[in-house]
């Protein structure tokens, strides 16, 4: 009889006492809350954060190594990585304009070399390059400027014999 009349009086008393911090503590014990880990990153001790510009640079010699061996698809994810980093660094958008020119996206070319062009408009290569992609689209005759960027300077072209127009 008296472990029924103890049962009966918790039974009565339990509801009342659950928001109690007693009971909270108690029921903690039996069954944990989870706990929520907060995670905050650390600078280590002695590291040095890399250059913006030397990771730009890292970024853009990986796109031409990617482009000398034509995987077209990574050079443009790196460049884009390095367009993040640096949204006006012509070397960038001119890649870029170029990878758009070898896959015949001349339209996606045009915007990268006006981009590039903006940034910086006095550009000898990017000017050089907006001409060679407007042969290759057919949009320009054969007095547009030189050929490639980067190659023989005006009145050095080299002729099919290996010398030069200014040493025959």
């Amino acid at each position: 009889m008296r472990r029924l009349l103890l049962t009966a009086v918790c039974c009565a008393l339990l509801p009342g006492l659950c928001g109690c911090a007693v009971w909270r503590g108690m029921a903690s014990l039996v069954r944990p809350s989870p706990q929520t880990a907060e995670i905050r990153p650390a600078p280590a001790p002695g590291l040095i954060p890399p250059d913006p510009a030397a990771v730009v640079d890292r970024l853009y010699a990986r796109a031409a190594d990617a482009i000398r061996v034509r995987d077209y698809a990574l050079a443009l994810e790196v460049l884009q990585v390095a367009a993040v980093r640096a949204p006006a660094d012509v070397r960038v958008l001119n890649a870029q304009a170029v990878i758009y020119d070898k896959l015949g996206r001349f339209d996606l070319s045009a915007r990268y070399y006006a981009r590039a062009l903006a940034a910086d408009p006095g550009s000898a290569i990017v000017a050089h390059n907006m001409a060679y992609s407007a042969r290759l689209s057919g949009q320009a005759g054969a007095d547009h400027g030189p050929l490639l960027a980067g190659g023989p300077p005006d009145g050095a072209v080299v002729a099919a014999g290996g010398a030069s127009e200014g040493t025959r």
